[in-house]
């Protein structure tokens, strides 16, 4: 089914599929903050604490949602139904939120916390079924690897589509259309989503779950979610630092620089690093190198970090080849997440793979509410650009150095009973 060689196709929908739902996700990474503050007019604590409402609610329902897929036979089809019905009400009310900046004032922090609400609530069923599909659409370890490549490529374009349009909005808000112009974005976006969904669900509906020839799951008492924490934590450390790195771009685009061109620029390059490594991880690291492939990434984000925290501002191209080095090693440590995640969440029994996914999206969730507390610390009035930029460099090197401790602290061990002799390529483990 996904994954496979001779079914591109279907891959292609599923990868089509998620990037209509990486344009609500990065619209709510790189510009749900940045609206509320500049367009919307809302204070940094309001902002923050919309925004903070929103994710921790939607995580809260992320473990509610995931009980829904239990069985793995009804759920690849229950997960294909869940992801279309919940971008159709996520576009609705994504809509309702980028409305907001068009109230009048003493109506928008209620009408921008209520259609936050709704629009997180949405995205949990919308967010949870789809990546479930990771797991219980695919057959083989190769087969989730190629998936989760057509994942973060889908995913870097994107965030690269949002990207394109963060100089124009900022060019528009000093206009003072920024508003307006978020709308028909949204609709767009809503648009794109609710097609490219239908379509996965049309194409998987369609399909046999015999065609899957799922390997068993692992057996024994012990093998239960506790196994799966190395991830969990990779999961925490990457919605806290990079995401840090992401929700400022465009408050420092917007404070460092005069030209909303090049403002632009450097959130497209992030983007852009997504995407350009995505067929190079695939070719040189397999499976049974996801090892070097967590440790490469992490010191080509770091590296990204370090020289947009040094670059002179007298030289932009500095900053877009850092940002660009921060989106390339991001993209590669996403990949080898998800496909370690997948890999893992596939062999477990069948009745904890959709809370399995369901508390890693919780888990994304209840990190990206603390983020938003520290951006709307990061943001007062007095931050100089040179101080948005620390807290912008300092999130991904940490996330770095933490990545590579997790994937070493995951590697196979003398006894092969580890997470990581399952999900990096080695033998499963042994169980008594």
């Amino acid at each position: 089914m996904l994954g496979r060689r001779d079914r591109w196709s279907t891959t292609a929908v599923y990868g089509a599929a998620h990037y209509g739902k990486s344009l609500f996700w990065y619209g709510g990474e790189v510009l749900f903050a940045f609206f509320l503050t500049e367009v919307a007019g809302l204070t940094p604590a309001h902002m923050a604490g919309v925004l903070a409402i929103g994710f921790l609610i939607s995580a809260i329902f992320d473990l509610q949602a995931g009980r829904i897929l239990f069985r793995r036979s009804a759920g690849m089809r229950r997960a294909a139904g869940l992801q279309s019905l919940g971008t159709i009400f996520s576009g609705v009310a994504l809509v309702g939120v980028v409305a907001t900046a068009l109230l009048p004032y003493p109506m928008r922090v209620g009408w921008a916390l209520t259609t936050g609400v709704l629009f997180r609530l949405a995205f949990a069923v919308y967010d949870v079924s789809q990546n479930s599909l990771m797991a219980n659409a695919t057959a083989e370890v190769e087969a989730r690897s190629r998936v989760a490549v057509t994942r973060i490529f889908a995913s870097g374009l994107g965030n690269l589509s949002v990207a394109a349009v963060v100089g124009p909005l900022i060019a528009a808000e000093r206009r003072g259309g920024g508003g307006v112009m978020l709308i028909v974005l949204a609709l767009i976006a809503a648009l794109v989503a609710i097609t490219t969904a239908v379509l996965l669900n049309r194409r998987l509906r369609g399909s046999d779950p015999a065609d899957l020839d799922v390997q068993s799951p692992l057996k024994g008492p012990s093998l239960g979610l506790a196994a799966l924490w190395p991830l969990f934590a990779m999961m925490v450390l990457m919605m806290l630092g990079p995401s840090l790195f992401q929700k400022l771009e465009p408050y420092f685009a917007a404070r460092a620089f005069a030209s909303s061109t090049t403002g632009g620029a450097l959130i497209i390059a992030a983007a852009a690093g997504v995407c350009c490594g995505q067929p190079l991880w695939l070719m040189v690291f397999p499976p049974s190198r996801r090892i070097a492939l967590f440790t490469v990434s992490a010191l080509l984000q770091a590296a990204g970090a370090v020289i947009f925290l040094l670059a002179p501002f007298d030289a932009p191209i500095a900053f877009v080849i850092g940002a660009w080095l921060f989106g390339l090693g991001n993209g590669g440590l996403g990949m080898a997440k998800w496909a370690s995640f997948s890999d893992w969440a596939s062999r477990l029994p069948i009745h904890r793979q959709g809370p399995a996914f369901a508390i890693f999206s919780a888990l994304a969730k209840i990190t990206l509410a603390l983020g938003v507390l520290i951006v709307a610390a990061a943001i007062h009035p007095d931050a100089t650009p040179k101080d948005l930029r620390g807290f912008m460099a300092a999130g991904p090197v940490l996330t770095s150095i933490g990545m590579i401790i997790l994937a070493r602290r995951a590697a196979p061990r003398e006894t092969g009973d580890t997470l990581a002799s399952e999900t990096m390529g080695a033998s499963p483990p042994r169980t008594s």
